[in-house]
């Protein structure tokens, strides 16, 4: 199955959409957010019950990500991606049956951040089982990019469910009753009775990972969403400060920095020739705190534009090339435990945004805080590059004196 191409076969088409799912967790809901607050006016703290409503399966998917990780190495990855993909549309799809309590919501969203840490995870560690090497960077690059042109397809699509009514938002879930039947019929479990060739011979044996280099991945990843964060949350606020921007209009200029991500994602194959994962996450470092850098100093509205993509084009090296990156320094029986290891950090990454940014922004002012995560994100892809210079030296050093 490893030189097949991830769109050659219908199963792999499924498993590229089943990942997609996990971007409907919170964001399909944000067009029914003033609907529902309208809809619980008369319950004290409304607003901040929406909020709760909305953030939930992050939280969920936080906490329970560790432990399906460590689930999903013991059991068929296979039959659980099916399972959870059902628990999907029941859990996402229950705001529209039972939208009169306000517990009943939470409990359901809470359903739906189990099923989305058990789809995250699943479909990432399967895709290692299919491919290696270049294919298995190739997948994650597709994956990446479904995820973004997923996430303004239904984006577009939950809105058009809200202005039917608030509750048919959540109707938006069912997409993963279309996807399973695929998985099903399409999708073959992973042979397991074939041996599975190592993606990097360098990858130690069971029980002695790189430790150190798989928190580095973390922290990285910790990076990644929290600099991606950054746009959705302060920057409809940020290009207000170059005249009247209209809703839609900086929601067209997010989905358009959404699809850059997507299209470099799209081509992480041809970008992974240029080098080491190390040297490559550099680069998408470099990008995304320079693109940054210049949405704080931009003088006028086209210079923050260009740095909105810039930073899109950072984003879309990092992702794929984080989880590539990360499977190459860890046996296939425990990348399930990893990977849940690294999507807790992204979904902490993602709460931490607003506690962190906001006694900035209030202290300095949005453009200063822009400029310092920018510069700081800048410095990180250059030491992170000369690190892995020094690697380099240091690992010819040796089998020179080796020789």
């Amino acid at each position: 199955m490893s030189k097949i191409s991830p769109l050659s076969q219908p199963g792999f088409v499924f498993l590229l959409l089943a990942s997609t799912m996990t971007v409907l967790a919170g964001a399909a809901l944000s067009p029914a957010l003033p609907g529902m607050r309208a809809a619980f006016s008369d319950i004290a703290h409304a607003e901040l019950w929406v909020k709760v409503i909305l953030t939930t399966p992050g939280l969920v998917i936080a906490l329970c990500a560790p432990f399906v990780g460590l689930l999903l190495d013991k059991q068929s990855k296979h039959r659980l991606l099916m399972v959870a993909l059902a628990a999907y549309g029941v859990f996402g799809s229950l705001g529209y049956l039972l939208h009169d309590s306000v517990l009943a919501l939470i409990l359901g969203r809470v359903g739906l951040g189990v099923a989305v840490a058990f789809i995250m995870i699943a479909t990432t560690t399967l895709a290692g089982e299919y491919f290696k090497g270049p294919q298995f960077g190739h997948f994650m690059g597709l994956q990446a990019a479904f995820s973004s042109f997923g996430g303004v397809v239904f984006l577009g699509v939950s809105g058009m469910l809200a202005e039917l009514h608030w509750t048919a938002a959540f109707l938006i879930y069912l997409l993963a009753w279309v996807v399973l039947p695929g998985i099903m019929l399409y999708l073959k479990p992973p042979d397991s009775s074939k041996p599975v060739a190592a993606d990097n011979a360098a990858i130690p044996a069971e029980g002695r990972q790189p430790s150190r280099a798989i928190a580095l991945c973390y922290a990285l990843g910790f990076i990644e969403v929290f600099m991606l964060y950054m746009i959705p949350l302060h920057f409809p606020f940020y290009i207000q400060s170059f005249g009247a921007v209209s809703p839609a209009e900086t929601g067209w200029l997010i989905a358009g920095m959404l699809c850059i991500l997507a299209i470099t994602s799209l081509n992480y194959q041809r970008w992974s020739r240029m080098g080491h994962y190390i040297s490559l996450h550099a680069l998408g470092l470099g990008g995304t705190g320079a693109g940054m850098l210049i949405l704080g100093l931009a003088p006028s509205y086209g210079v923050a534009l260009a740095g909105l993509a810039l930073m899109g084009i950072g984003l879309g090296i990092l992702r794929p090339n984080l989880v590539v990156w990360l499977f190459s320094l860890i046996a296939l029986t425990e990348r399930g435990k990893v990977m849940g290891g690294l999507t807790t950090c992204f979904f902490i990454a993602s709460f931490a945004v607003p506690f962190v940014t906001q006694p900035l922004i209030e202290q300095f002012g949005m453009t200063t805080c822009f400029i310092l995560l920018g510069s700081g994100c800048l410095v990180m892809g250059i030491l992170l590059k000369l690190g892995y210079w020094r690697l380099t030296d240091h690992q010819d050093m040796s089998r020179a004196s080796n020789g």
